[in-house]
């Protein structure tokens, strides 16, 4: 028993994981710190200037990190020297630099075309500083290389740091562009010191390139960031609509109080991620021991999920103000069409990722995710102009609601097909 859990201490694969898991635990905990503090003192105005803004920037924050964070990190797992490593770190980090550049253009101008007023701007140009973080980070090479563990410390240390500053320094609603500030420079700090890692404890350096290695590097990269891309619009386009449609203060009440479902669903991702690999063994065994598998846990977590989403409808109200206080919470109903959000999500966790993908149908899940992408740009365009955060809050809901309808059809099509093959072998 002992020599198990010294060689599982050992191994690799298992610490990186662990380092992995530490690092998201971290980054789900520390908001639930913050949020209530700076949304009370801010006030639904300004954090709806900083909500808006800090969207913004994430859309162009995704191009940098482009899909790299999978293309990049599976090539230097099978990269044979430190010769090629140095190759493939030069081509990817180029490749960002120049899309960072590239970005920057793109975002100046798309702010002055859509006519952004001055606070949104110069919060925009603060938030940035994320987009060159963003640049000149390595996760990708850490990912790679299975040291998470300089990232993962690296992290936790920026933002403790950020976290602190925050409470010490932001004291009235006036100070939006520092706590843009602060908020950012996380990233910072994270792309500078994992730079320095990686030139000088990893000993991995700038060599040669080419404008070929450039296009090479995009077109490898193309298929995770197109993903990576819809999933940035699914969770953003509701706050982008009342962007342009609505009051600072109603983007403010409305990014807090979705706040509260979107960490209940990053707080089950570590739960789906450790259930995955075995989920994925049970499918290479058969594609009925796999769906077997799926629908006991299915029928375990579902039952506490919707137990927990029938407490928070039920207490929205007190939820709310407990949370951000009384401004927000005269806005408390919103909390009803996104906790069904959050309770089709983690059902929809189990229907995609745990069903299709794990049984290597990647291409239906990825049919069913555009589909819900097409739903909810339109659904948020629509309801969103019409019926400002709650018509947002409703179509994000029924867009979710697309995704289930959408995952169970191409379940249902990858079963029939089995079934087809099953018999025509028989």
């Amino acid at each position: 028993m002992v020599y198990n859990i010294n060689s599982l201490l050992k191994n690799k694969i298992f610490i990186n994981g662990m380092w992995l898991y530490i690092l998201q635990i971290f980054n789900t905990v520390l908001p639930l710190l913050t949020l209530p503090y700076i949304t009370r003192i801010l006030g639904s105005s300004q954090y709806g200037v900083f909500s808006f803004s800090l969207t913004f920037v994430t859309y162009f924050q995704v191009i940098v990190e482009y899909g790299f964070n999978l293309s990049g990190s599976r090539k230097l797992a099978l990269a044979s020297d430190q010769e090629e490593k140095s190759r493939i770190f030069t081509r990817i980090t180029i490749t960002k630099l120049i899309l960072c550049v590239m970005s920057f253009i793109v975002m100046i101008v798309t702010a002055f075309l859509l006519g952004l007023d001055e606070k949104q701007l110069y919060s925009i140009l603060i938030l940035f500083t994320m987009v060159i973080g963003t640049a000149i980070q390595q996760v990708w090479l850490f990912q790679g290389l299975q040291v998470m563990k300089y990232i993962t410390i690296i992290n936790v240390l920026s933002r403790t740091l950020s976290v602190l500053l925050i409470f010490l320094l932001i004291r009235d609603s006036t100070q939006v562009y520092l706590y843009s500030a602060l908020y950012a420079v996380t990233f910072l700090f994270n792309g500078i010191f994992s730079a320095m890692i990686t030139r000088y404890k990893l000993k991995i350096q700038f060599t040669n390139f080419s404008f070929k290695d450039i296009i090479s590097e995009l077109k490898d990269g193309w298929h995770t960031f197109t993903t990576s891309a819809m999933s940035v619009v699914f969770s953003g386009i509701g706050v982008t609509v009342l962007g342009f449609s609505n009051s600072d203060s109603t983007i403010g009440v409305y990014s807090a109080i979705q706040k509260i479902p979107y960490i209940m669903i990053m707080m089950f991702s570590p739960i789906g991620q450790a259930i995955f690999p075995r989920i994925s063994q049970k499918f290479s065994i058969s594609f009925d021991n796999g769906i077997k598998s799926v629908t006991r846990i299915l029928s375990v977590i579902l039952p506490s999920i919707g137990i927990v989403s029938f407490i928070m409808i039920i207490f929205s109200s007190s939820i709310v103000n407990l949370i951000y206080g009384e401004q927000y919470s005269a806005y408390h109903s919103l909390m009803i069409p996104l906790v069904f959000w959050f309770f089709l999500s983690i059902l929809n966790n189990f229907l995609g990722i745990q069903s299709l993908v794990s049984s290597g149908y990647q291409k239906e899940y990825g049919i069913a995710f555009r589909i819900s992408v097409i739903a909810i740009i339109t659904l948020n365009i629509l309801l969103g102009y019409n019926f400002g955060a709650y018509g947002v809050a409703y179509a994000t809901m029924f867009s979710e609601f697309v995704l289930t309808l959408s995952l169970v059809y191409q379940l249902n099509k990858v079963r029939s097909k089995i079934r087809r093959n099953y018999s025509t072998l028989s």
